[in-house]
């Protein structure tokens, strides 16, 4: 009897151990936690003595909170020259400026991951910096040679436009070869043309020319990962009109998004129709990668917006075909948008005249009365 009774004993020992140790682990955090709904910005860029340091842990600028402004975490003072960090409770880090210990007074706990303020940082590592706000770039220095460095690379950057700019330290997809990497540095050659510093994630250094405000051969990462949460699992309606006229869907045909990749400036989409069987098509775009499907896609069925329309209407317009006493939303729907539009207006009688190429097609009073091909 008295064996039956040792490992409930046992059992009911341990759990008041565990019991009696949680409240004082909770107690020896060294961090405050920032809330979740505190605003965080995009991930600032690092830049060290004019060199680019990535690390997994981002740097944000925290608002919406007590002590607002920008956090970095602890992880980046490891990738520091002169600085050592024992992560055993309480985390000590180690410079030449001194040794400090993290608490709740001078850490604080973000998306599981410690971070410190940024005047903190400075106190501890004995460096300098500063952050500009259009390429939401920090740059630090430790010695003059590194603050040459960097006024260097400030410099050249202050010489092309701010939407140029916000390329500073990002990390880009480059369309060409499927290669990412961040732009390191920013170069103007002429006045209206610049030179793309990147380190690709291989290590090799490669360069790109931007002529004009935006970029034809990248895009941020962030606008690339974009692509997949905004389109992929939805549904969407073919824009026949502003699709390529070898695309296989039909006008305000139904499909389901399963994939999208993007290789050179094409993306190829994998879909499935109504019908339940799979199509795959490629849309090609010149700057922006989600042009082609903003253009050629509506997000709404058209049918759930005009309910009353009748089903012949509806299968006319799905041919890409008009009719006399057509509306004019039904003769759009059907051929798009007009080249051009002229119209003319009475007392009696509105008359709109529509030019697709060499068609010319005529409303009267908002219904399709003729159309005159030349």
């Amino acid at each position: 009897m008295k064996k039956e009774l040792k490992m409930p004993l046992l059992i009911a020992t341990l759990v008041s151990v565990i019991l009696f140790i949680s409240p004082l682990t909770k107690l020896e955090a060294a961090s405050n936690i920032i809330p979740s709904n505190a605003y965080a910005s995009e991930a600032i860029a690092i830049f060290l003595d004019g060199q680019i340091v990535v690390t997994k842990e981002k740097t944000y600028n925290l608002d919406g909170i007590k002590k607002s402004g920008i956090y970095l975490p602890v992880k980046l003072l490891a990738k520091l020259k002169n600085v050592k960090v024992n992560y055993e409770k309480p985390i000590t880090v180690k410079s030449d400026i001194g040794t400090f210990k993290l608490n709740n007074t001078n850490s604080y706990l973000y998306d599981n991951t410690t971070y410190i303020t940024i005047e903190d940082f400075y106190r501890m590592t004995g460096l300098s910096g500063k952050y500009l706000y259009e390429p939401n770039s920090l740059f630090l220095w430790s010695d003059t040679n590194g603050r040459s460095k960097t006024t260097q690379l400030i410099e050249q950057m202050d010489k092309v436009s701010d939407d140029l700019k916000t390329y500073m330290g990002k990390k880009i997809y480059i369309y060409k070869g499927e290669k990412v990497g961040h732009v390191i540095e920013i170069d103007p050659i002429t006045s209206d043309s610049v030179r793309f510093i990147i380190l690709l994630n291989n290590g090799k250094v490669i360069e790109e020319i931007v002529i004009g405000e935006v970029p034809d051969s990248f895009c941020t990462y962030f606008h690339y990962e974009l692509m997949s949460y905004l389109y992929i699992g939805k549904y969407f309606w073919a824009n026949k009109n502003l699709l390529p006229t070898s695309n296989p869907l039909l006008n305000i045909e139904k499909v389901y998004f399963k994939s999208i990749k993007m290789k050179g400036k094409e993306l190829i989409i994998q879909a499935k129709r109504a019908s339940g069987h799979d199509v795959t098509f490629k849309l090609s775009f010149d700057d922006d990668p989600s042009e082609p499907i903003k253009n050629g896609f509506y997000s709404t069925n058209p049918k759930s917006v005009y309910t009353n329309w009748s089903s012949n209407v509806w299968t006319k317009i799905t041919q890409q075909k008009i009719s006399i006493g057509m509306s004019q939303d039904q003769v759009y729907l059907s051929w798009g948008a007009p080249d051009e539009i002229n119209s003319y207006t009475s007392a009696n009688i509105k008359i709109d005249q529509w030019v697709y190429g060499r068609t010319f097609i005529h409303f009267h009073n908002g219904k399709l009365n003729s159309w005159t091909e030349f």
